[in-house]
């Protein structure tokens, strides 16, 4: 039997529709209310190189913040920052040759700190004593007894400081940790871990002559090796037994730079061997700058494949793929690990996830790949 159903009297479609109507200018009201109310955290950049770049592609995109303020002693950095953020779509409102007028801003809630490492001690020393809340850019010192300064410091003033480790917050790297947590792969047992970073790459972002090129302080290797140890660290939830390096140099006069290669195997306290090799002495055409394969005992495995992408193998021919559609400022984690920053540390008032102790044993870590290279025996923690 077909039962037929009346339509609606027109005044009742009417009505239907202006209720809908009311009902998405009601929303629109409250989104513009919010907005307008809504608490934006005031942003304070030190430095204006390369990776203060990165961080304002970054929380360009992260409705609680606003870079209010820049500082560099250095006046013609101010202009070409100031093009460069007009290009992003959004304006500096005041820049600064002084660090501490910058930091007696009452616009600046915070600060992203994005100098080189061995030139952030005496700045971060500056945003403790202002009492900012701050991400420093990894490694946030040259020596581990720089950090420890810097963190006990920190703690007595009760200042919360954040080191800038952003591969805990990249898409593939946290699928990666849940795998493994969620026992897909069973305990890790071995992990090989891949990173070539183009030489044309990194000689845009160190000029020839700048202090990363120095050979003898361990050029770009302790700079560039640091965010995958704390990855290594936090993935396997376990700390270093022992490491053993070898590293290859190579002047690139195309470049005016100086290139690196570099091996490693590294024995965990949960027996996991963890092999790295990092090189910034290739080309572009090399594929994806990062790759990691972790295995587990179960023989199983987690795979990422470039930082849009990972796999899980398991059984005979069988995996699941997990793709992300992410932007620039995603794919190492920076805008998520700003965002987190922000709500959870400036906002919320928590701790940081990450520590500077935690950048201490990665810092550790690094610099053991020198002393290895150079002596040729295995550097023990």
């Amino acid at each position: 039997m077909r039962v037929q159903i009346p339509s609606p009297a027109p005044h009742e479609q009417f009505d239907k529709q202006l209720h809908q109507k009311e009902s998405k200018l009601d929303k629109f009201k409250f989104n513009l209310k919010k907005q307008c109310f809504m608490k934006k955290t005031g942003i304070g950049l030190a430095g204006l190189g390369f990776m203060a770049r990165v961080h304002s592609r970054a929380l360009n995109g992260i409705p609680e913040a606003k870079i209010v303020a820049a500082w560099s002693k250095f006046p013609e950095e101010h202009a070409k920052f100031d093009e460069f953020s007009k290009k992003l779509g959004f304006e500096v409102e005041t820049y600064y040759t002084d660090i501490e007028k910058m930091l007696q801003d009452p616009k600046v809630d915070a600060v992203v700190c994005a100098i080189p490492s061995r030139f952030i001690e005496p700045i971060a020393n500056k945003i403790i004593e202002a009492g900012k809340p701050a991400i420093l850019e990894c490694p946030p010192s040259d020596t581990p007894e720089g950090i420890e300064r810097i963190d006990t410091l920190a703690r007595e003033r009760g200042v919360k400081l954040m080191p800038g480790h952003c591969y805990r917050f990249a898409p593939a790297f946290r699928k990666s940790k849940e795998l493994i947590g969620n026992n897909e792969i069973g305990p890790p047992a071995f992990i090989h871990f891949r990173e070539f970073v183009p030489a044309d790459s990194l000689a845009r972002q160190w000029k020839p002559g700048s202090w990363i090129w120095e050979k003898e302080k361990g050029g770009p290797i302790p700079t560039m090796t640091v965010f995958c140890m704390d990855l290594a660290r936090w993935l396997l939830n376990s700390d270093p037994v022992s490491l053993y390096a070898t590293v290859k140099w190579q002047d690139l006069p195309q470049f005016g730079t100086l290139g690196y290669t570099v091996a490693t195997v590294i024995k965990f306290k949960n027996e996991a061997i963890w092999v790295n090799e990092f090189s910034g002495s290739v080309t572009s055409s090399m594929g994806p700058p990062v790759k990691m394969e972790v295995v587990g005992e179960k023989g199983n495995a987690v795979v990422v494949d470039g930082p849009e992408k990972v796999i899980l193998q398991t059984g005979e021919g069988e995996q699941q793929e997990w793709s992300f559609d992410i932007t620039r400022a995603e794919r190492w984690g920076h805008k998520p690990q700003d965002e987190y920053f922000i709500k959870s540390v400036v906002l919320g008032g928590e701790e940081p996830i990450v520590s500077l102790q935690d950048a201490k044993k990665a810092l550790k870590m690094s610099l053991a790949i020198l002393e290895s290279s150079k002596t040729n025996r295995t550097v023990y923690f």
